[in-house]
């Protein structure tokens, strides 16, 4: 079999490569042909520009060529003979590459989800996946006051999940583009912090005391800072994304309103949660669930967020788009039929 797949050769060069494609699975596998995948800008940006090289710590990708993409959704061709998640025939959102046919592992996620909701909707269940881990790490009570900084796609699923828990929800952003897809999306309380102060907005808001819940959803350090800074006493800070590049800054009245005020700083990377369903807390599996069956009945908008579908070729100018001309490509997703 022949398949075509989206390789990053070396910073800033992406193309759409065939090869040969060997059938054969593992028992654990299944054969997907996809349908649509939809595109990270956070972390498929970074491996893209190479930024995610310089990540501290040993965590960042240093290597090229490299396969990119996570978020795929497809028809099931066939299994291993251990899978019991699926079977052939199946439509399933999986953990795999940008690709016209993958092997997704169907133990860690191939997910049955409807065949009739559209699927250029339906595959951004995997970017509300990351998403929903701020809401499960977070102690958030119907009332409270939740900022979530940041409205690309994960700030923006973020804020419409903590929403539909119940909290006064404030959606920050530098871009009014962004803000206004936010409210297009149902969030009803915005701010352009690059136009108002943000500590002055929180405090007017929450009658001086701060938010119950900040939410930081870039992965800048000095962000985080400002989290801290309209977040309460006992409050909670929430690290949705991720820190990727050195920063110079003064942390010390960051990390003395933490101590003095016993704010908890939490990370809530979602490959931290367990892979299967425990007793004690919810398994990714399960996420995954809650998020298709809320964008399949409406409770999670998308359709504002889908700014472009694009032919797997066209895959240079996306990528440049979206790390280059973030008001305009707040999102990528590409229909597979067009490879």
């Amino acid at each position: 079999m022949r398949v075509k797949q989206l390789i990053i050769t070396q910073p800033n060069r992406i193309e759409l490569q065939e090869s040969e494609f060997d059938e054969s699975l593992s028992p654990t596998q299944a054969l997907v042909r996809t349908e649509y995948s939809v595109v990270s800008a956070g972390t498929e940006g970074s491996r893209y520009t190479g930024l995610d090289s310089k990540m501290p710590g040993g965590y960042g990708r240093r290597r090229y060529p490299q396969t990119t993409g996570y978020g795929n959704l497809g028809k099931v061709l066939a299994v291993g003979e251990e899978v019991s998640m699926c079977k052939p025939g199946d439509r399933v959102l999986s953990f795999s590459n940008h690709a016209s046919v993958v092997k997704a592992d169907a133990v860690r996620m191939a997910l049955p989800v409807p065949k009739e909701v559209e699927g250029k909707h339906l595959v951004f269940s995997r970017m509300a996946g990351v998403s929903i881990s701020s809401l499960r790490s977070s102690s958030v009570k119907p009332g409270d006051t939740v900022v979530v900084i940041g409205q690309g796609l994960v700030g923006n699923f973020a804020a419409q999940l903590f929403q539909t828990a119940g909290a006064d929800v404030m959606a920050v952003d530098l871009s009014d583009e962004r803000l206004e897809k936010s409210r297009a999306c149902g969030i009803r309380r915005t701010l352009n912090s690059a136009k108002e102060d943000l500590n002055e907005a929180v405090f007017e808001w929450t009658e001086g005391k701060g938010a119950h819940i900040a939410i930081e959803a870039i992965g800048i350090s000095e962000v985080i800072s400002q989290a801290v800074s309209v977040t309460r006493r006992y409050g909670e800070v929430i690290l949705l994304g991720t820190p990727r590049t050195p920063a110079t800054f003064d942390a010390t009245p960051m990390l003395l309103r933490i101590h003095m005020e016993a704010i908890r700083l939490i990370g809530s990377l979602e490959w931290r949660w367990p892979g299967h369903e425990t007793d004690r807390v919810p398994d990714i599996v399960t996420n995954y669930r809650l998020i298709t069956d809320w964008i399949a009945n409406g409770t999670l908008v998308v359709d504002p967020l889908l700014t472009h579908l694009a032919a797997p070729s066209d895959c240079q100018r996306i990528y440049d788009g979206l790390t280059t001309r973030k008001e305009e490509f707040l999102s990528a997703v590409f229909d597979w039929s067009l490879a």
